[in-house]
């Protein structure tokens, strides 16, 4: 450990007080040692403010990053999801005839479903539906 040199210091009454008070929650046992973790602190503070362009110059890059590679899981999840769809919507069709009028009822009721249900819409709900339909038939 390094020696200390001693120094004096003149301070308003309030601010010996505002060091006293607040030991504990610097978690330190002195008055000199509340004001060196003070010093070093407004330092530290001071050299941050001075380099403030490389820090945000170095956030945005990381931040930048972070959402390119976020978009690009998402876009090879949105592909795969589309692919299945689009297999899913050609089984159907080559399965069933429905009629256009039919089609286009379809669609609106389920942009009503997904609107209302906020996309959480299930395959159970839709198997409920589908069964009270039919039994209404």
């Amino acid at each position: 450990m390094k020696p200390r040199i001693k120094t004096g210091t003149m301070m308003f009454p309030e601010i010996i007080k505002l060091c006293d008070d607040n030991l504990d929650l610097a978690n330190v046992k002195s008055r000199n040692d509340f004001i060196e973790e003070a010093v070093k602190f407004y330092v530290s503070y001071l050299n941050t403010e001075h380099n403030t362009s490389f820090l945000n110059e170095t956030i945005e890059s990381v931040i930048k990053s972070s959402i390119q590679l976020t978009e690009d899981r998402l876009a090879k999840v949105l592909f795969k999801l589309t692919v299945e769809t689009s297999m899913m919507m050609n089984i159907i069709g080559a399965s069933f005839e429905i009629d256009d009028v039919t089609l286009d009822r379809l669609r609106v009721k389920c942009i009503k479903d997904i609107k209302s249900t906020i996309g959480t819409l299930n395959l159970q709900e839709v198997m409920k539906y589908q069964s009270s339909k039919v039994d209404d038939d």
